[in-house]
């Protein structure tokens, strides 16, 4: 097995990646993301970097992730703070939904407040 290199026994079911090529293989237990070990058997793997991706990561590899909405953000044009992104929509206030571009805020733990708040 590639991920826990234990023997995978001639009647044991195995996972083949065909991205990764016929001559790897994993139990179907350890065929799973290489960011969150999400067993990935039954469904649909990204193959990058030489490791299997959820759905999910794979995206968050490729483009950031609203910390408002927690959707991918598609779009060049976004706010980002401390690592963190945002639609320009979502960076707002979570008390009032005041819009924060261009203004004072305070960020506390992903969480964005209007220096009135």
């Amino acid at each position: 097995c590639e991920s826990c290199q234990q023997p995978l026994p001639g009647d044991c079911p195995v996972v083949y990646a065909e991205r990764a090529g016929y001559s790897r293989q994993w139990h179907p237990g350890c065929f799973v993301c290489c960011r969150c070990t999400e067993p990935l058997v039954d469904l649909i793997y990204f193959w990058k970097s030489g490791a299997a991706w959820c759905g999910r990561h794979y995206c968050e590899s490729l483009r950031p992730r609203c910390a408002g909405c927690d959707e991918i953000i598609f779009s060049d044009d976004y706010q980002q703070v401390e690592g963190l992104a945002w639609h320009h929509k979502h960076f707002a206030c979570l008390e009032c939904e005041t819009l924060l571009t261009g203004k004072p805020f305070t960020l506390a733990n992903t969480s964005l407040l209007c220096s009135t708040c």
